[in-house]
């Protein structure tokens, strides 16, 4: 089952995904955050690939904060393993001393990596999964060479698509048509994702923390942005898809590798009106994801389930999704479940036609 629906996140460390492309300025926005108050007692990790950490010496001299370097190789592909066991020798060094324990983790990859498969380290890793979960993914953008980058790495556009926010660094060296352009660009990537210009590495802190679950109160429509996407919802009263319709839809979208901005990155939004009956969510969510978790970079949703007053706020990572959080009746109050998709390749129809395909089960 991709979902667990009695698992309480309240207490849980938040960290904090820093990811961009190649000099994009990461260390230089870490350098200035760990100074601030609300990132006191933080753990900062740091993926350097190679062999000399040049990344860990500027922010360790920068600050008494702990800082754990992990430089034998990308933290996306080759050493997951490590996190898990980084975090927890640090965890256990600060209480060995009778230190502070850390209030959040930071975690800045390489400008290569895809962040994925760390998030998915995150939500998997027996001992990650019981004490962390994500608090959001913060996605560093050059404004100068932002387009370029985007055209020609596939890494640097999937960084784009998995982001909650968005920060434009050295947005003093481009004029303004430039960083209108760049904007679009993101925003046709990921158009939910919010966009700051960050100058010198200045950001108050609060912009980057809290980004992945809707705040207190907050409705549904100030998290997932949902206007900000194409709309498609489920074809009620049509005869479900068959199974060997379903094999079909379900194969891949044709087309050039992603190699090139928004040739295969397509984001949307789907909605059901009528509350949405939890085994059928599970049973969904569940065969969408194995036929296509793959293709499924981001899933954010607000989601009104039968039999329960409060909504359900969930957040996946290509097949894999964090628990679900209770939210407060206020957040949906049209009753309206929303679920936004950013894909690499996935058609709107492949989403709801397999939701349609449970639709009878729902019925009865």
């Amino acid at each position: 089952m991709v979902l667990c629906m009695n698992v309480d996140t309240a207490d849980l460390i938040p960290v904090t995904v820093l990811t961009g492309f190649l000099g994009s300025g990461k260390t230089t926005l870490l350098n200035r955050l760990v100074r601030q108050p609300a990132m006191k007692d933080a753990l900062v990790v740091i993926n350097e690939f190679g062999d000399i950490g040049l990344d860990h010496r500027l922010v360790a001299e920068s600050d008494e904060h702990t800082v754990v370097e992990m430089s034998s190789g990308c933290l996306c592909c080759t050493i997951r393993g490590d996190l898990s066991r980084n975090v927890q020798q640090a965890c256990e060094a600060v209480e060995r001393e009778g230190g502070q324990p850390f209030s959040r983790v930071i975690i800045e990859t390489t400008g290569l990596a895809d962040p994925a498969p760390i998030l998915h380290t995150l939500m998997t890793d027996h001992w990650l999964a019981h004490r962390f979960a994500l608090d959001g993914v913060i996605c560093l953008v050059d404004s100068a060479s932002g387009i370029s980058t985007l055209n020609a790495h596939r890494e640097s556009q999937r960084q784009v698509a998995v982001a909650d926010r968005l920060l434009l660094t050295k947005t003093d060296l481009v004029d303004e048509e430039r960083l209108s352009r760049l904007a679009s660009h993101l925003a046709a990537i990921n158009p939910a994702a919010e966009q700051l210009q960050v100058r010198h590495g200045e950001l108050a802190a609060e912009y980057v923390v809290g980004s992945s679950l809707p705040a207190k109160g907050q409705r549904a429509e100030g998290w997932l942005r949902a206007a900000s996407y194409a709309q498609v919802s489920p074809a009620m009263g049509m005869a479900p898809p068959t199974p060997g319709a379903l094999v079909t839809m379900m194969a891949p979208a044709s087309g050039p590798a992603l190699t090139r901005h928004g040739e295969q990155i397509r984001s949307f939004c789907f909605t059901v009106e009528q509350p949405i009956a939890p085994e059928i969510l599970e049973d969904w969510l569940d065969l969408l994801m194995s036929l296509l978790g793959d293709k499924i970079l981001r899933v954010k949703a607000i989601v009104k389930i039968a039999g329960r007053e409060q909504p359900l706020a969930l957040h996946g990572v290509q097949h894999i999704f964090h628990p679900p959080e209770p939210l407060p009746v206020e957040a949906c109050r049209d009753g309206v479940s929303r679920f936004v998709f950013i894909t690499n390749g996935v058609a709107p129809e492949a989403v709801t036609q397999l939701f349609d395909y449970f639709q009878p089960a729902q019925a009865t």
